[in-house]
């Protein structure tokens, strides 16, 4: 087994299981000292989530710890990116006194860009993973605040919209 660090579209269950059967939901946990920064160029033209190191004791990503079957990787590299923007990495985070040594995923210096923004459905998805794992609402508020626009393939569109309704519905 091995443990998963989501903070942005991997962040709800119902989506990480589509993607990883073998992945169950530990806990959720405040990552201080970092920032959560839609900056990742994605193939698509629009932005992704990636996890920024701070300086400031203030700055907090609040993510979910999942663990995963190891054999699942190779699975969820692919959906990520791994190697094609995004490079996984090992973080330690504690929960509850217990350090979790764990892998996730951070933007490649190459694939950063400032001045794209996520489109609406990728911004959705990560705003419904903060909210059904019931994150402070000032932090989900702060995900609903990035500015965002539609994406213009609609066959995208319409599939990650339908995503989306059955992550509403989600219980």
């Amino acid at each position: 087994m091995l443990y998963y660090f989501a903070y942005g579209s991997n962040l709800h269950p119902m989506r990480l299981i589509e993607r990883v059967p073998s992945a169950e939901l530990v806990d959720v946990v405040p990552l201080r000292q970092y920032r959560l920064a839609f900056e990742k160029k994605s193939q698509d033209g629009s932005s992704k989530c990636n996890l920024v190191r701070s300086d400031e004791k203030s700055d907090t990503v609040y993510g979910a710890i999942y663990h995963i079957d190891s054999s699942h990787k190779q699975t969820l590299d692919g959906f990520e990116g791994r190697g094609h923007g995004y490079l996984d990495d090992s973080l330690t985070v504690e929960l509850q006194g217990k350090a979790y040594s764990c892998f996730t995923y951070f933007a490649q210096t190459s694939h950063i860009e400032h001045d794209l923004m996520p489109y609406h459905w990728y911004k959705n998805l990560v705003v419904l993973g903060a909210k059904h794992l019931q994150f402070p609402d000032v932090y989900v508020r702060s995900i609903q605040m990035i500015e965002s626009v539609e994406d213009p393939d609609e066959t995208r569109r319409e599939h990650h919209n339908q995503l989306i309704e059955k992550m509403v519905n989600f219980k």
